[in-house]
């Protein structure tokens, strides 16, 4: 790092023109090879994917995603002349589309008109599944849907593919998140020029990490949220890591050193911190891939692109500008909006030292809020949310209360039995003791007549539930059919027949176990790897695991808080939605690996001064006060940009996903950077006291030689051991008085 910070600081415009012909490049490549995102996901090994896995090859006629046309009338019913022209000519120009393998009539398949006759659905059944098919021909179906559209007519769509063509676009979220994070930099900074650099170096990584998730879209199944988790993480963590470099750089002019210095020093010591912090976050997303899911593990590594590169920017762009800037960064400053370092006399070093005097109670009051936050937690409920949580303005939400109002909520999650037989056809009787097996679970509305391949080897039996796609009930109706009817069905079978239960609710409930199954191998990396990591950088054995406790403690008490929202219903109404439903099973793990790592940030800007002062003084008290005070007010800034950041997604967005990640992320952000950070760290340090900095010689010497330490020459060491050893003797009649 001590080389890197010379070759930026001696040669910064070298470093902004590799950045600027990096961009250029970067966007001539994603123009050439970017691929599409995605919303469809495969799960190997679980019995959802074996079903899908078994159409494609022994019924692929069935095999590719359906979008619902629906056609509603207000009055009169479907059988009215115009309907039934506008339905047909519909079809008929439907099935013309490119990659649309059949198109069904309501009278060609029983089930599709409601029982008032006012509702209908026209099937229409891709060659393909949802991710793989052209963004543009899905439209196609819409747009010639549209026009037979009216005020007697009402015609709406549903189904995999629409999840697919409806992408929530960049917007609103993003600007209010930026201009949140402006005026908190202008606050923080006093300077207008001061604080537009973190928003330029930000974006810079955000656009450089969205190009490498398109790159990445056309060789992975990337999610179609990616983007926006992106955004969200991109703009958040790319304007803290600026702001750390930033804050030290400023620290060192205020002390009167040259701008090129200043920015040697702030790479060495800020720089350093962000390189550590960066890593952490980026191990934690990519821990991601122990689940075992590619959708989730690829989702993750699209996060941590972003991170990466976010990182790189601002230990290497950052600095140059900042070299090139040099004192003209305290331009355009606001009158009354005087930056200060912080330091020994502030009002954080203040709260410290009274923290120092009682830190038992302190860290008994901390520890018990966190743990009262987090008991909503064990109510959890993880599966998946429905159109119907949706906006009305997305013709799939409005599709949804259709079919909902029409036929009842489980037709918009039906599920589906595949019946096979790999030595012989299927007999009608042997499917009609399949049918009513399925039929007898009183969580089953309707099951609808077996349709077979043309072979006979392979039927498909749709089952339509009671309840809706997102509710408990539909979840356990899943577990039910696997475990009794389908065995119930397989009696007197032939010895090749097999059954297998599908449908996007068995495919989230399949995702579920999964994860629960993968969890242990998932903490064990992530905490494992991020203890390793702190060990490295501060030598010590208590830090890393006090760290982590913490960040679990955090990361809990966040979990409880959306469970309260989402699950509960507490001031649902607030963001923008009107159904409580579950916790999108994905996201309890993608916030722990982001949220680990978001915490070791803070935990890494705050010690490396707690560190700094301990190496300089030996006093445990003294240097726990001092870093509080140094990086208090830096800690809090970078807290109140993520929390704006991810607030602004959970008010603006429109994917309940989306909002239930921003809500969670920026409660677990304030509960970090002020309980966490502020209470319980200084708490525990103080109490620990030297202690915190221990590590066996055997345990130093096989860690690898990483350290956050700034180099300190011989001489230098020698004076401070020597000054280290007569203040610990000198002050510790001091320390028992303030105690």
């Amino acid at each position: 790092m001590e080389r890197w910070s010379v070759f930026v600081s001696e040669h910064p415009w070298r470093v902004v023109l590799i950045w600027v012909v990096a961009v250029v490049l970067a966007g001539m490549a994603a123009r050439s090879w970017g691929g599409s995102l995605t919303d469809s996901f495969s799960v190997p090994g679980t019995e959802s994917q074996a079903a899908l896995d078994l159409l494609v090859e022994r019924y692929p006629a069935r095999s590719g995603s359906e979008l619902l046309a629906v056609f509603h009338t207000p009055e009169g019913t479907i059988q009215d002349a115009a309907v039934q022209s506008a339905m047909s000519e519909f079809a008929r120009q439907a099935a013309e589309v490119d990659e649309v393998g059949d198109v069904s009539l309501p009278g060609e398949r029983p089930g599709n008109i409601s029982p008032d006759g006012q509702t209908a659905i026209v099937r229409v059944t891709f060659d393909k599944r949802a991710n793989d098919l052209n963004i543009e021909h899905i439209g196609e179906v819409i747009a010639l849907g549209n026009i037979y559209r009216s005020d007697a007519l009402q015609v709406d769509f549903g189904g995999e593919p629409i999840r697919e063509y409806e992408n929530e676009p960049p917007g609103a979220a993003e600007l209010v998140g930026l201009a949140a994070a402006l005026l908190i930099l202008i606050i923080g900074f006093g300077s207008i020029f001061a604080a537009g650099m973190p928003i330029v170096s930000a974006l810079v990584g955000l656009a450089l990490g969205t190009i490498g998730i398109l790159i990445a879209a056309a060789m992975l199944d990337i999610s179609t949220v990616a983007p926006t988790f992106g955004a969200m993480l991109g703009i958040g963590v790319g304007i803290d890591y600026a702001l750390f470099v930033i804050a030290r750089f400023r620290e060192q002019l205020a002390a009167g050193v040259d701008p090129r210095e200043a920015t040697r020093a702030a790479v060495t010591t800020a720089g350093r911190a962000v390189a550590f912090a960066g890593s952490i976050v980026v191990v934690a997303l990519l821990g991601l891939f122990a689940i075992g899911i590619p959708l989730i593990a690829n989702l993750g590594l699209a996060a941590a692109l972003v991170v990466l590169i976010e990182m790189l920017v601002a230990i290497s762009l950052l600095p140059a500008m900042l070299a090139l800037i040099g004192r003209r960064i305290d331009r355009f400053s606001i009158p009354g909006l005087r930056y200060t370092a912080g330091g020994e006399r502030g009002r954080w070093y203040r709260f410290s030292r009274r923290i120092e005097r009682r830190p038992w109670i302190y860290l008994a009051i901390a520890t018990s809020i966190l743990i009262a936050l987090t008991l909503p937690a064990f109510d959890i409920e993880m599966g998946v949310s429905d159109d119907g949580n949706r906006p009305t303005s997305y013709t799939s939400r409005r599709a949804y209360d259709l079919i909902s109002n029409g036929f009842g909520p489980g037709v918009n999650g039906a599920l589906f039995a595949v019946v096979d037989n790999s030595s012989q056809q299927l007999t009608p009787a042997e499917l009609e003791r399949v049918r009513r097996a399925l039929a007898q679970d009183e969580g089953v509305a309707a099951v609808l007549p077996p349709d077979p391949s043309a072979n006979g080897e392979t039927a498909l039996i749709s089952v339509i539930p009671t309840t809706a796609p997102q509710q408990a009930e539909t979840r356990q109706l899943v577990n039910r059919l696997r475990e009794s009817a389908v065995p119930q069905a397989l009696e007197g079978a032939s010895p090749d027949t097999r059954i297998l239960i599908a449908g996007s609710t068995a495919a989230f409930e399949d995702v579920t176990a999964k994860m629960i199954s993968r969890l242990p191998y998932f903490f064990l990396i992530v905490i494992g790897i991020s203890i390793l990591l702190l060990m490295m950088a501060f030598r010590s054995i208590l830090v890393p695991l006090k760290a982590a406790i913490m960040n679990m403690l955090a990361i809990g008490s966040s979990v409880g808080f959306i469970v309260a929202i989402f699950q509960w219903g507490w001031g649902l109404s607030l963001i923008g939605l009107d159904r409580t439903g579950p916790i999108e099973s994905f996201l309890p793990m993608f916030m722990f690996a982001i949220l680990f790592g978001l915490s070791m940030d803070y935990e890494v800007f705050l010690l490396s001064r707690i560190r700094e002062r301990w190496l300089e003084t030996g006093d445990s008290g003294e240097s726990v006060a001092f870093g509080i005070g140094a990086s208090a007010r830096v800690i809090t800034a970078a807290a109140a940009i993520l929390i704006a950041v991810f607030a602004s997604f959970a008010i603006f967005g429109d994917e309940r996903a989306v909002k239930t990640f921003g809500m969670g992320m920026a409660f677990a952000i304030f509960i970090d950077a002020t309980l966490v950070r502020l209470v319980l760290v200084p708490a525990f340090m103080q109490i620990a006291g030297p202690a915190n900095w221990y590590m066996p010689r055997w345990l130093d010497r096989t860690l690898p030689g990483l350290t956050i330490d700034p180099p300190i020459p011989v001489r230098t060491r020698v004076r401070r051991m020597i000054g280290v050893a007569l203040h610990m003797v000198l002050a510790r009649p001091q320390k028992s008085e303030l105690r």
